[in-house]
């Protein structure tokens, strides 16, 4: 039996394939212990009164992270600094990074980034920017006649 090659095909498959497969490096390559910078996971997300932006960031100190806005672009700096250099010989896997890291999030127009606030508990980092009243959903009573 005789089956139509299609190329289209053929990319689509290499392509999952390609997406299916973890890009890490194995455990005993220590190309990962001189890594400078590293990005923390972030959940972006709003309800009615505020945007949030969440920042996992355990183990770290305020004293580390910067928070700045400018234009309606949140920057968010800081650095993990590493507490136990000094015996790295006697581990079997080292995941976590340290290094300095920057995330950047353009804020949505109908956000007063000037009341920002800010809070950090059990190593997460939650900023909360409230939306203007203007954006904020206005109930229309109907009336009945």
């Amino acid at each position: 039996m005789l089956v139509k090659w299609d190329p289209f095909k053929e990319l689509e498959r290499t392509l999952e394939w390609w997406s299916s497969q973890p890009f890490r490096r194995p455990f005993w390559d220590d190309r990962s212990e001189h890594m400078t910078t590293w990005t923390p996971a972030v959940n972006v997300y709003e309800d009615k009164e505020n945007f949030y932006i969440e920042a996992q960031l355990p183990g770290m100190e305020m004293k580390d992270i910067n928070i700045s806005v400018t234009d309606h672009t949140l920057q968010l700096r800081g650095e993990r600094k590493e507490e136990h250099a000094e015996n790295r010989d006697g581990y079997h896997v080292r995941e976590v990074q340290y290094g300095t890291f920057s995330r950047s999030f353009t804020l949505p127009s109908y956000v007063n980034p000037d009341e920002a606030k800010a809070t950090y508990e059990r190593g997460v980092l939650t900023i909360t920017v409230p939306k203007q009243e203007k954006a904020k959903p206005k109930l229309i009573p109907v009336e009945t006649k």
